[in-house]
């Protein structure tokens, strides 16, 4: 009984010196300790801007402008696009593994209205702080299923044109969606030329970040590495087709989609950042179900250049 006491007294003062933490411009707008994290909205007065956090300030899990909710606040979200030009196609449909503050499906169903997007989400306070303060809405084309994402993936008999991997628990991605055998379901569940766009925090954080790009070059043909100017994000871009598009195709076929789609956000300028992963050298470890130490690896610091 003490120790419960004890557990709860210490949980209360976590939570009160997180409070505490806030900007002067910062107010609380939530708060909840879901079954399976702690969960906030953060509303930036100065900024115009709201966000879901969990306990890392510095960490959001999703965020809006509040006087352009349509638009994608963060970098990583506008450089997942860039998905769209490694496909042969208009996609029809999409997966995310993740919903945050629901901006990147909502994006992604405002300019691909047709396409049918499912949203595998594990925490059902998360939908409904989404749907609460972040002008979500699912409708006839867009889904969220309250599941793991790797039950979710293994269990669907449907195939994808792209999925985005943006499941995270404050810094880190949860272990079991790291490894080579669930990143082997991703690529079972993808349609013929079909791509995976991947939210990767930077490698200065923890040594994950070599063991990914090694995990994800042993499951798919290829993997380009975007990293992002202003976030230090990453994404990763793997593709089941063999040959390489180089940066200079990558433009031009990043302009056609914007300019065609009248999309807010330069994907010609990203398409230059691309990296082929051959660019990475490491001898990093393949993440596996049996070896997949990132709850060790976050708290150390990456020799990663």
């Amino acid at each position: 009984m003490i120790q419960r006491i004890l557990i709860a007294v210490s949980l209360l003062l976590a939570w009160g010196a997180y409070s505490l933490a806030l900007e002067p411009s910062e107010k609380l707008l939530f708060e909840k300790n879901s079954l399976y994290q702690y969960i906030s909205v953060i509303e930036d007065t100065a900024k115009n801007e709201r966000y879901i956090r969990n306990n890392k300030r510095e960490i959001s899990q999703g965020g809006i402008y509040l006087n352009a909710p349509d638009r994608l606040l963060f970098e990583y979200s506008q450089i997942s696009f860039i998905s769209l030009a490694f496909l042969d196609r208009e996609p029809r449909d999409v997966l995310f593994v993740g919903l945050g503050a629901g901006a990147m499906p909502r994006y992604f169903n405002k300019y691909y209205p047709e396409a049918n997007i499912d949203i595998a989400e594990i925490d059902p306070d998360i939908e409904m702080v989404a749907r609460k303060y972040f002008y979500f809405k699912g409708n006839e084309r867009m889904k969220v299923h309250i599941n793991d994402g790797r039950l979710f993936i293994k269990r669907t008999q449907k195939k994808y044109d792209i999925i985005f991997l943006d499941a995270y628990q404050n810094d880190y991605i949860p272990f079991h969606l790291t490894t080579v055998e669930f990143l082997k379901e991703v690529k079972s569940r993808l349609k013929e030329g079909g791509v995976v766009a991947s939210n990767v925090l930077s490698p200065f954080r923890n040594k994950f970040f070599d063991s990914m790009v090694v995990t994800y070059d042993k499951v798919f043909s290829q993997l380009y590495i975007f990293k992002g100017r202003k976030s230090n994000n990453f994404i990763f871009i793997a593709t089941l087709k063999n040959r390489i598009r180089d940066k200079e195709e990558l433009f031009s076929i990043a302009q056609k989609i914007q300019a065609s789609k009248k999309m807010d956000i330069d994907l010609g300028k990203i398409g230059w950042t691309c990296e082929h992963c051959d660019d990475y050298k490491t001898n990093s470890k393949v993440l596996t179900d049996d070896f997949a130490p990132v709850n060790l690896y976050k708290y150390q610091k990456s020799g990663a250049q």
